[in-house]
């Protein structure tokens, strides 16, 4: 398996005039979370971005993660601003309170 580096992945999507989906500042202020070796009986957070679809996808995946792994309690929580990242306060409600969070982007 060959590992590039980031600096040589950001120069090929340059010459391919893709941009970047990474925001440099997010990676420099968040890191993720160590991932969880299990999700049976954790609280999971589902943050939803204010669009009927969106909110339908998340119901169901937080009905399917449930019924599959026995959460032991779940927050639904929606950003205000659909097009906006979620504002400090809604993160650190789910930092603080969730074992994980699901989102979802659906139109």
């Amino acid at each position: 398996m060959v590992v590039q580096s980031s600096t040589d992945l950001m120069e090929k999507l340059s010459r391919l005039d893709i941009l970047s989906p990474v925001d440099p500042e997010a990676v420099a202020r968040w890191r993720p979370a160590p991932r969880l070796s299990s999700l049976h009986g954790k609280t999971g957070g589902f943050l939803g971005n204010r669009k009927a679809n969106a909110e339908v996808l998340l119901a169901s995946i937080k009905e399917l993660m449930d019924r599959q792994f026995e959460l032991q309690d779940s927050l639904v929580i929606d950003k205000f601003i659909y097009s906006r990242p979620a504002a400090e306060d809604v993160i650190n409600t789910l930092a603080d309170r969730c074992d994980f969070v699901v989102t979802a982007i659906a139109d």
